[in-house]
């Protein structure tokens, strides 16, 4: 058959491996939560853009919205929430200072689909193009938000390729795109010859062509987010860790060292991988660490050798795959071929940089042999929300009904997690909401197995991923 192992067998196949335990396990950071859990620094490329920091929350106060974490999710739920309802009261308390997380760090991808629709007709075509229209739509809407703004966040909605290297599988994308051109998706398959002029790298037997989608600067993005945000009303607090939710009406959390108390009607989780950390979602995401790198800005001879004359982003079918965006100043970002789990749900990066750093070196060589000898101008780690089958959810729960949350991105969450933001304020406005037509909106996401089970399954997972990548 057609079978093509996809991100979404990634977690399934830990699930095996583990077997199903009994609960246990969850965070790095201690039960009492009587201080804040340690967060690597970003010292992402991209960090040297961040806006400037927001100062503590000094006081107790009680607001109609409080939003956990300065992402991409909770940036953009704050602004869609102030719009569709001025006056509201709405604070959004971020442990560090916005963009600190994922959302800061990332490969400068923006893609169409959810993770597990990504070249994949997980439920039905219907779906698979819903899916695929809205997050276009969601692009559209972030471009304006972009262009209204003023500022300038490096975003290019030129496409992107998705490129294969095996010629078995063929036949897969083949199907695939001929299904999705008759669901009216503007998809093309590229034939070796086709891909090679575009991306200058002979590797690849061939690709599929998204025209939408593109790449962003990730940082500059924050700080356009934030300014909408701030804009229309929304009060940002930085070193504002919670440290604890007592779920109510209202909700209240504990904040910071001094213990500040805030009392939200709503509670918004937009914490993604370290959500953890906050007692929820603990055994539906965990969070897995993942390493891009950025390359000097290229000589004009450099730029001539490789012949990347399409300059579109692309990214590869393998399990532990590679990504690739070629910036507006001509420097290369790389990230892909590692991906690592610590035990315990650990936040805290424990891998060795430099040898990823080098691994990824020798990609980029034997993509563009013409690179050979280049460095990395650096290279950083940043966390990931896995959920176990790759699925995410944005929705709304809780005892009381009043915790919404977007998370379990998978890698693909810069265009979805905008959007998200969008369907939490339809949520919290008693709104209906096209996604909510999804399978994708309030998704009961899938139980991972407690440790020691989820190291176990997790690190065989990866062995065999890595052995079939190899092969």
């Amino acid at each position: 058959g057609m079978e093509k192992l996809s991100r979404r067998d990634f977690m399934k196949a830990a699930a095996l491996t583990a077997g199903g335990a009994a609960l246990a396990g969850g965070c790095s950071s201690p039960a009492s939560r009587a201080e804040a859990p340690a967060f690597d620094p970003n010292d992402s490329y991209w960090a040297q853009e961040q806006p400037p920091a927001n100062p503590p929350l000094a006081g107790d106060m009680a607001v109609d919205v409080a939003i956990i974490g300065g992402g991409y999710t909770g940036l953009s739920a704050a602004w869609r929430l102030a719009q569709a309802a001025p006056g509201l009261k709405i604070a959004l308390l971020e442990a560090q200072q916005v963009g600190h997380g994922a959302s800061g760090r990332h490969g400068g991808m923006v893609l169409t689909q959810p993770g597990p629709e990504s070249f994949e007709i997980v439920h039905d075509l219907e779906t698979h193009k819903l899916t695929y229209d809205l997050t276009v739509e969601s692009m559209r809407a972030l471009q304006a938000l972009v262009q209204s703004s003023g500022m300038d966040a490096d975003l290019r909605l030129d496409g992107f390729l998705h490129t294969f290297l095996d010629e078995e599988d063929w036949p897969y994308y083949e199907e695939y795109v001929d299904q999705a051109q008759q669901a009216g998706m503007p998809l093309e398959l590229w034939d070796e010859d086709e891909t090679a002029e575009a991306l200058g790298a002979t590797l690849y037997v061939g690709s599929v062509y998204d025209p939408n989608g593109g790449s962003v600067h990730a940082m500059k993005l924050v700080r356009v987010l934030k300014a909408a945000a701030e804009a229309a009303g929304v009060r940002i607090f930085g070193d504002s860790p919670v440290l604890d939710v007592e779920e109510g009406e209202p909700v209240r959390l504990r904040v910071g060292q001094a213990g500040r108390t805030v009392l939200a009607d709503a509670l918004v989780l937009a914490t993604n991988a370290y959500t953890c950390a906050l007692g929820f979602f603990k055994h539906q995401v965990m969070p897995v660490h993942a390493q891009t790198a950025v390359t000097p800005p290229l000589s004009a001879r450099q730029l001539d050798s490789i012949a990347w004359e399409s300059r579109l982003p692309f990214f590869d079918s393998r399990n532990a795959l590679f990504h690739l965006v070629l910036t507006p100043d001509n420097r290369i970002v790389i990230g892909g071929g590692s991906a690592e789990y610590f035990y315990g749900n650990n936040l805290r990066y424990r891998g060795d940089l430099d040898a990823i750093g080098v691994m990824m070196l020798a990609e980029l060589a034997r993509m563009y042999p013409a690179l050979k000898g280049i460095q990395f101008e650096s290279v950083w780690n940043g966390l990931l929300g896995m959920s176990f089958d790759g699925t995410p959810s944005v929705g709304v729960g809780g005892k009381f009904g009043n915790i919404y949350h977007g998370l379990g991105y998978s890698g693909q969450g810069v265009n979805l997690s905008f959007l998200f933001g969008d369907v939490i304020a339809a949520l919290h406005q008693g709104k209906d909401h096209p996604w909510l037509q999804t399978p994708y909106a309030n998704n009961r996401l899938p139980f991972i197995p407690p440790e020691p089970f989820r190291w176990i399954g997790v690190q065989a997972a990866m062995k065999y991923y890595d052995w079939q990548d190899r092969r």
